[in-house]
């Protein structure tokens, strides 16, 4: 069925002794392209993640500073991301952005943090994929500030309806997750009428937030079904239009062939 997670944390601990299998088993299942992201500040994630690369040449990778570590941004970590990404198959350069939820980093850290990553995936040429809790429209105004013209990617989106509409106006593009399945998400429902197919992914951000029924449990990249199921039933639209289209979108951002 060619199913594509665009998101996920393959090199977690949760995932020690059996991450091989899980990929193994997405790919006997119908995947098409799976995409773990590495973190820069967790001692043996590029090494998880490398592995993890191995097991299937349709695993790819990303990393960046996310907004929660700002704080411990160092010239050192940025040397680090560099050299995974220049000798891995990325497929993006995140998460990077903005969480004003949480604010594990202060908001003035975030930002110039942010700029950094927006200057370097530039720079590589890289799609920028977003984390933001929040904080859409700062997120947005760093963008246009820095005249970013690759494509953009809004991961794991939990924003309003109106940011939705900026971010699909700009030409971005927009990931759900499994909180689409939840009982209580019924505004990120009516967010889905309103992306088109060419501009979705489909993600699990596992090990987090796994869809109904398996809500509370350590959710796996084999769960992205039930995502582009709920998707495509919102959406009004067979199942292999929707991967097809979320797999059009990853050819179209990444130059990757399928």
């Amino acid at each position: 069925m060619n199913f594509v997670d665009f998101h996920c944390h393959l090199d977690f601990k949760d995932f020690d002794g059996n991450r091989k299998e899980i990929v193994e088993e997405c790919f006997n299942s119908g995947f098409a392209k799976l995409v773990t992201v590495a973190d820069p500040y967790e001692e043996g994630s590029y090494d998880r993640t490398i592995e993890t690369l191995q097991y299937n040449e349709n695993v790819f990778c990303m990393a960046a500073a996310h907004p929660h570590n700002a704080d411990r941004y160092t010239v050192e970590i940025e040397k680090g991301i560099l050299k995974f990404i220049e000798k891995n198959s990325a497929a993006g350069y995140g998460e990077a952005g903005l969480d004003f939820h949480y604010n594990f980093s202060t908001p003035d850290n975030q930002v110039r943090v942010f700029k950094r990553q927006i200057a370097i995936a530039d720079e590589l040429a890289l799609p920028l994929i977003i984390h933001s809790r929040k904080a859409e429209k700062a997120v947005i105004h760093a963008l246009e500030q820095a005249q970013f013209f690759k494509p953009v990617v809004f991961h794991c989106y939990t924003g309003s309806k109106g940011d939705a509409e900026e971010i699909l106006k700009r030409g971005y593009y927009i990931s759900i997750s499994g909180i689409v399945t939840f009982k209580n998400a019924e505004f990120l429902r009516e967010i889905v009428k309103i992306i088109p197919p060419d501009r979705m992914f489909t993600e699990t951000d596992s090990p987090y937030l796994s869809p109904v029924p398996f809500r509370g449990k350590t959710n796996t990249p084999l769960r992205v079904t039930l995502v582009a199921e709920k998707v495509a039933e919102i959406k009004g639209i067979p199942l292999e239009q929707l991967n097809r289209c979320v797999n059009e979108n990853f050819e179209r951002i990444t130059g990757q062939q399928m």
